[in-house]
């Protein structure tokens, strides 16, 4: 009885595993295609790209992480784990059919509010944000929690197919970039928003249906001695000489994630003064980040077992993050100015020999230039950091858990802090630069702190590195937004600019014709008012 049971699991394993695969990559495209969809949607609402992306980032990292954790509590005490899959990912398909009449719906809230109340501008935008983001919350619990279920099933299958478990990771991500991608790029413009959830909606079904298919060939249950055995290995005996060690990997941990948010909220904010505000910038972002994370994760997992100190090779990732954010700007000026102009001619001369869009590959080129290798590093920095928590955080008896939970939180207010903080009072440069000198900081600390005592030069080395770019990005320009704003392609080299300011909702920048003394303005890379015989008839339309 013993071996046909054993016969039978490796035959589900050697059938069932790559449908796995398959249903996990296709989750991860779904996902995406959805959190596309919904920036679109809560532009409606917010009327502001940074808002509804903070918003839509936000509670999509933290809906994940509750569902997962609320899910992780229970996992090993459901025993057919795909149906219960199943049934989430249709509870998924529905709930996010249901977001554009929640949406609606709300409108009505917004208007009695108004009516009843008289508040304020940014009195309603709150209340706006509230709504908005509990009715994200809901299907981003739903798919968060579906990942403890599908990640605790193949662990059933350790003996034969354990060292899987990193490639599915890598699948899902992998499925989400292309999500991403095909939402921004082709779903959206060929099949319209409503569109395009549909076919969200059914690939979310053709994914529920093969969990609930896979469920009723397998009914595989991990014996509760076995899972007694794997938490009682992990209890080790606190050790509170460790305890500092352990909180600034706490707080590195908090601020990776932190970073990370925020330098794609970033990203998004800049890199729309160099594509005239064309519609892909979030796709195009989103797209080459989390493909630089899918490269950089497998590059890190390859190099980590090499690594004596796993905690200062994550100082030296998150070191390295920080620099990433001093010098953006600078090599965004050097790439508005010198290399992007013989890039978009070489585009156009391929666009016109080879059928492709121009207006596809500009943003993915600039994008895959200007984030891949902070993408990357994000990337290598994570196996790194978490082998980094599990070489100390025995000492202190904590669970991995704690480090996921600091990461994800990070994430969470970094999407609110930068979108709704950082960049209204102090503006994209400075935001940029505060969280770069943060990881750079952190990471210097945290490298002091894992290095001996008697190797003073090393233990030292990044706290000097630290003090020097600090005083890099005290003597830099105030006004290299500025400059890269001046670079807008779209601007004619009679242009010259007279006034530029970053406001909250946009960058609105002043251009004077220095032919005629005709002015223009400019919003977010576009032109929308002049005094122009042209321009003033269409002012007076509108």
């Amino acid at each position: 009885m013993i071996k046909n049971q054993e016969n039978n699991t490796a035959a589900i394993s050697r059938t069932g595993i790559g449908w796995i695969m398959l249903i996990y990559f296709l989750s991860g495209a779904c996902s995406l295609i959805d959190e596309v969809i919904w920036v679109r949607l809560l532009k409606l609402t917010l009327g502001n790209t940074v808002y509804a992306s903070s918003i839509v980032v936000s509670m999509f990292m933290g809906g994940l992480a509750l569902g997962a954790f609320i899910m992780s509590k229970y996992s090993d005490k459901v025993s057919r784990r795909l149906r219960l899959y199943a049934i989430l990912e249709t509870l998924v398909t529905i709930s996010a059919l249901a977001i554009p009449f929640a949406l609606k719906a709300a409108d009505h809230i917004y208007v009695w509010f108004y009516r009843s109340y008289h508040p304020s501008n940014s009195q309603l935008l709150i209340v706006q944000v509230i709504i908005s983001a509990a009715i994200l919350l809901v299907p981003s619990m739903l798919m968060g929690s579906t990942l403890p279920l599908l990640g605790r099933f193949v662990t059933a299958f350790e003996k034969e197919t354990g060292h899987l478990v990193g490639r599915l990771y890598a699948l899902n991500t992998l499925g989400a970039a292309l999500g991403c991608f095909l939402a921004g790029f082709i779903l959206i413009r060929e099949f319209g928003v409503m569109g395009s959830l549909y076919i969200a909606a059914g690939l979310n079904l053709i994914v529920a249906f093969g969990g609930w298919s896979l469920s009723r060939k397998s009914k595989i249950i991990k014996s509760a001695k076995t899972e007694e055995i794997t938490v009682l290995n992990l209890k080790s005996p606190p050790d509170t000489k460790s305890e500092g060690k352990f909180y600034i990997l706490i707080i590195a941990f908090f601020m990776s994630g932190l970073i990370s948010i925020g330098y794609e909220l970033l990203w998004m904010r800049s890199i729309i003064h160099l594509l005239s505000g064309f519609t892909y910038v979030f796709s195009s972002v989103l797209t080459i980040y989390l493909l630089g994370n899918v490269i950089g994760v497998s590059i890190g997992s390859s190099i980590v077992k090499t690594l004596k100190s796993p905690a200062r090779g994550f100082s030296i990732t998150l070191f390295i993050l920080g620099i990433c954010g001093i010098f953006y700007l600078p090599v965004m000026i050097l790439w508005s100015s010198k290399l992007m102009p013989r890039i978009d001619l070489e585009i156009e001369l391929t666009s016109n020999v080879i059928p492709l869009s121009a207006f596809l590959l500009k943003p993915l080129i600039q994008s895959a230039f200007l984030f891949l290798f902070p993408a990357l590093i994000m990337g290598i920095g994570f196996p790194i950091a978490l082998q980094a928590w599990t070489n100390n955080v025995h000492k202190v008896g904590r669970s991995t858990g704690t480090a996921y939970a600091a990461n994800t939180i990070g994430a969470v207010l970094g999407g609110i802090v930068v979108g709704f903080v950082f960049i209204p009072l102090v503006g994209l440069q400075f935001s940029m630069m505060i969280l770069g000198l943060t990881g750079i900081w952190i990471a210097a600390i945290m490298f002091m702190l894992f290095t001996k005592s008697s190797q003073k030069p090393a233990r030292f080395s990044l706290i000097a590195a630290a003090g020097i770019f600090t005083i890099i990005a005290i003597v830099m320009p105030s006004n290299m937004f500025e400059i890269v704003v001046a670079n807008n392609p779209e601007l004619l080299d009679e242009l010259e600019l007279l006034e530029i300011k970053e406001g909250t909702t946009t960058t609105v920048s002043l251009l004077k014709n220095i032919e005629d003394d005709s002015l223009y303005l400019y919003t977010s890379g576009q032109r929308v008012a002049g005094d122009t015989y042209f321009w003033r008839g269409d002012q007076k339309m509108f």
